[in-house]
């Protein structure tokens, strides 16, 4: 059983999932490129919906691999909660970055 008292997540790592984020914002122009494919092979209607569907699903699952990689075990939920907390107050800036891109 991990230690309520222990910082739940490392600054290694906090680093580490806000470096992702900021190369997962900052690749949303070379995903718009592709948009015309995935509107083709997935026939959604909403454009800005289904970019940030995809972004905030590549950044969530890149924050739960990665930790897994670095703590050798999957995030429990008080992590999860966290990690939940640092893409969140991402969220604004990949809105913003898919309306000056789409």
């Amino acid at each position: 059983m991990r230690d309520p008292n222990a910082m739940p997540l490392s600054n290694e790592y906090i680093k580490y999932l806000e470096d992702t984020i900021e190369r997962i914002i900052a690749g949303i122009p070379t995903l718009k490129k592709e948009y015309p494919k995935f509107k083709s092979d997935w026939k959604f209607d909403n454009e800005f919906d289904f970019l940030y569907g995809c972004i905030i699903g590549q950044v969530l699952g890149s924050s739960l691999t990665a930790f897994k990689m670095m703590h050798s075990r999957d995030a429990e939920a008080d992590e999860i909660l966290i990690i939940g907390e640092v893409v969140e107050s991402y969220f604004p800036i990949i809105r913003d970055e898919i309306r000056n891109n789409v």
